[in-house]
């Protein structure tokens, strides 16, 4: 399936074993986080001077969980930045079926490796993100396999977590980042056989839509 949200990948530590995943999808064109059901307050105020904590729309703070200092903007509660401070690009998670026992596949399509997590991740080139797209304003900026922080295990189902490092940081007003994954070759992630939603192609391709956010100067 696509990866509609962070969903249970960055489920909280006590309900989900968190691993550094290096070798033993769900996949999708990603349409967006659902919007919490209640407000939450999840970024500091541009004047509370307190500690930068993103709260995915299962409460799982994402500054703890993947240990980002800097203000995150990725789920719908982490969307306003401070002025000319850097900040991290955080994107929805790619799932993969458990195993090679139980991945199914489309016609004609073979994996490179037995389980669908390691063929995500020999495949997975990395990502560029661009800020502010379609504008004078735009910019690209593209990043290796690094941001592919964990690999967090839930109900035996792996997900693989982004986050990029740290961005530059921005002037006030609306801004948006659009992120496009890179892959060295045809990825399905094993839980289905539709190559429009359970497979990622060679080369690059929107991952997320064009996200919008706000930044706002500093309050003294």
């Amino acid at each position: 399936m696509r990866p509609i949200r962070i969903r249970a990948a960055l489920a909280m530590t006590a309900v989900a074993t968190v691993l550094t995943y290096m070798g033993s999808g769900t996949a999708q064109a990603w349409q967006g986080w659902p919007e919490p059901a209640a407000a939450q307050s999840v970024t500091p105020t541009p004047s509370s001077g307190t500690a930068n904590r993103c709260l995915d729309p299962e409460g799982t703070d994402l500054n703890a969980l993947l240990s980002i200092r800097e203000q995150i903007i990725g789920p719908p509660a982490c969307r306003v930045a401070v002025a000319m401070k850097p900040w991290v690009s955080v994107f929805p998670s790619w799932g993969t079926a458990a195993d090679a026992a139980g991945a199914v596949y489309p016609a004609g399509y073979t994996p490179s490796l037995p389980k669908p997590m390691d063929d995500f991740i020999l495949k997975f080139l990395g990502v560029r993100i661009v800020q502010d797209i379609g504008t004078p304003q735009e910019r690209s900026f593209s990043f290796g396999p690094e941001v592919l922080r964990l690999v967090v295990i839930e109900e035996g189902i792996p997900f693989a977590t982004f986050a990029s490092p740290a961005l530059p940081g921005l002037r006030p007003g609306t801004h948006t980042s659009t992120v496009f994954f890179r892959m060295s070759f045809e990825h399905c992630d094993g839980a289905g056989t539709s190559r429009e939603d359970d497979c990622l192609p060679a080369g690059e391709t929107a991952y997320t839509g064009n996200i919008a956010f706000e930044v706002v100067k500093q309050r003294a």
